[in-house]
């Protein structure tokens, strides 16, 4: 399964713009069935465990990926990245980023 990841901090900001950027990334890689999730309105310093990034972290499985419009989607601090890459790696779930 391919599972797009969308997050802004705040609710004036719109998904829409990461949201193209992903459909295109996933297309020209041929994917085309693609589940999205979206934290709206959510800080990326938030725990994982709070965000639905952290229940999509639990229902992938091995050979899943997800696909973010850039690094900092996932998280602010370099160590909530790290610790997601880590878990994802262990588990054989491939994170992509557009940018």
């Amino acid at each position: 399964m391919i599972y797009c990841y969308l997050r802004v901090s705040t609710d004036s900001q719109d998904v829409q713009s990461q949201r193209i950027g992903i459909e295109d990334f996933c297309k020209s890689r041929g994917w085309s069935e693609l589940e999205w999730v979206a934290d709206e309105g959510v800080s990326g310093a938030k725990d994982v465990s709070k965000r639905l990034l952290g229940r999509l972290l639990k229902k992938a499985k091995q050979g899943d990926a997800i696909v973010a419009s850039e690094i900092s989607r996932i998280g602010r601090k370099l160590v909530m990245i790290l610790d997601v890459i880590k878990d994802c790696s262990d588990r054989g779930i491939k994170i992509y980023t557009v940018k």
